[in-house]
């Protein structure tokens, strides 16, 4: 590696350390003694996510453990082991699994939607974490993932709703974190290249999808308004339900006034 690729690396290393540092403290996200289950999916979010959460520790101002969890599905486009040796490397436990649900609808044919997998690995990502004594699950999503989320549901789901950065599942209290929101993905391709990791791509990511137009959408629209990004990132901190169709700002006892500056 050059030097100047090398440069490069260290540049890119400390903008993703730095956006999730200030992720991490403005959500809260980690505390002193969690053990944290990172969702490694093979792509490269996940592992730019796996090598940054080790990598922060250095910063961090209490201690917390690191353990990969990957869940098998049937649908790697090459073997899911293939990343033993880099993530050995960061000297963290990798723990995968098979998911028997999905494995069965691949083994039989049966045609299903990314919802359905999605779905199915998010419930054995809980399980394998309780299991594994861990406190917090860290999945991958990035501000990228959170804008088109915003979109998705706002265009075909009739709701105002994305990703939050921190939520607690619905049982247990396992709380679920995504770091990277404030990193493009840009910035995790960058991030992985730089590492040499080699990401491990889904047979679901070749697929025609609304998730895909919609991605396809905001890339257009960045290349011609490069602060787009960063305006819908800020939109998710900046919510005024005075100006939406809320029915119950509409009681009369409701305070229907906006805040100073607020105006539409």
């Amino acid at each position: 590696m050059s030097k100047a690729t090398s440069g490069e690396t260290r540049d890119v290393e400390r903008i993703v350390l730095d956006l999730v540092g200030r992720a991490m403290g403005r959500f809260t996200m980690l505390r002193a003694g969690d053990r944290v289950a990172v969702g490694v999916s093979g792509g490269k979010d996940s592992l730019c996510l796996l090598h940054a959460l080790v990598a922060h520790r250095r910063r961090a101002p209490f201690p917390y453990e690191v353990v990969a969890v990957t869940v098998e599905q049937g649908k790697f486009k090459t073997p899911i082991r293939g990343l033993a040796a880099p993530i050995a490397a960061l000297g963290v436990e990798w723990v995968v699994r098979d998911e028997p649900a999905t494995l069965s609808l691949v083994a039989d044919g049966i045609l299903h939607g990314c919802d359905v997998c999605s779905r199915h690995r998010r419930r054995a990502l809980y399980t394998i974490a309780a299991e594994l004594g861990c406190s917090v699950l860290a999945l991958g999503h990035t501000a990228d993932d959170c804008a088109e989320a915003l979109l998705r549901n706002v265009l075909f789901n009739g709701r105002i709703a994305s990703l939050p950065p921190v939520a607690r599942s619905r049982k247990g209290g396992l709380r679920l974190i995504r770091p990277l929101a404030f990193v493009t993905e840009a910035l995790t391709t960058a991030y992985a290249q730089g590492l040499g990791w080699g990401a491990i791509g889904c047979v679901c990511g070749d697929k025609e999808s609304v998730r895909r137009e919609i991605r396809e959408f905001l890339t257009r629209l960045r290349a011609s308004h490069p602060g787009v990004s960063q305006s819908i990132t800020a939109a998710l901190a900046n919510v005024n339900p005075y100006t939406l169709f809320d029915p119950r700002l509409t009681k009369p006892d409701a305070d229907l006034s906006p805040a100073f500056g607020d105006e539409p």
